[in-house]
């Protein structure tokens, strides 16, 4: 039986095993096209994580899944019915009350995985860094394998789009619709938001009619698996890693 997910272990396990490196996935509550369950951020994140956790685990690292959170930052999204937010502050005290937790057991190296765009979490690890020991890593998964993305997917967007799409055709395919929108968006006015220089927050039921951003219609389960595998395989490599450096004086450098 596995050791690394906290979810599944007992007491009378736990309480013998020794980490060196917890993941937190966390994922969103929103609409995602047509097509997509609302659940799609948490169930890529924890597939990615589970995946990862269980190839670190194979090759000796003392890695511990926690259980993801299925709420983010969707205040820009709530024009879409049964979409849920939490604030970012809300989210902040949330996954510093886990780090905290963690500290308390022992822990000493912890990786929020993030599996939703709306989720910027670097305010809160600078924050962190003077109050806890534990020493703290954000990763975006899908930034993880983007050779993989590149090779693999033809279409661009990021909501469920041709990527977001497979990943569930392989995951889930029995949450996904068969009526696909195409994922088009509207043009901004604002020369500046055009190229890329001035920020909004995107009031996403203006930006989009359906939710969608970017074309699923080339998506394939077969896709999907392929870079669930490529993502897992990275992510868990770098799991090895992080369990088996030791921290020191200078972690995460060359002394």
């Amino acid at each position: 039986m596995p050791n690394y997910r906290l979810t599944d272990l007992t007491y009378g396990a736990a309480r013998d095993l020794t980490f060196e490196v917890a993941i937190l996935p966390v994922g969103a509550t929103e609409a995602h096209g047509l097509h997509l369950p609302y659940m799609t951020d948490t169930l890529q994140v924890e597939a990615v994580a589970d995946r990862a956790c269980a190839l670190a685990e194979e090759q000796g690292a003392k890695v511990l899944l926690l259980p993801a959170m299925p709420y983010g930052v969707n205040e820009n999204t709530l024009g879409f019915p049964w979409t849920i937010s939490v604030k970012p502050s809300t989210l902040f005290t949330f996954v510093a009350d886990v780090v905290s937790s963690a500290e308390e057991h022992g822990i000493p190296k912890l990786v929020v995985l993030n599996g939703h765009g709306g989720n910027e979490f670097k305010p809160l690890l600078r924050e962190l860094c003077r109050e806890t020991s534990v020493r703290l890593f954000l990763v975006d998964w899908w930034n993880v394998a983007p050779e993989a993305h590149d090779a693999i997917f033809e279409g661009g967007g990021e909501h469920a789009n041709e990527m977001e799409t497979s990943l569930l055709m392989c995951l889930r395919p029995d949450l996904v619709g068969s009526r696909m929108g195409i994922g088009a968006t509207r043009v901004p006015r604002l020369q500046a938001m055009r190229e890329g220089w001035a920020w909004i927050a995107r009031p996403w039921h203006l930006l989009t009619e359906d939710s969608g951003v970017g074309d699923p219609a080339k998506s394939t389960a077969e896709k999907g698996e392929r870079f669930l595998e490529a993502a897992a395989a990275k992510l868990s490599g770098f799991l090895v890693e992080l369990s088996a450096t030791p921290v020191d004086e200078t972690f995460p450098y060359e002394a």
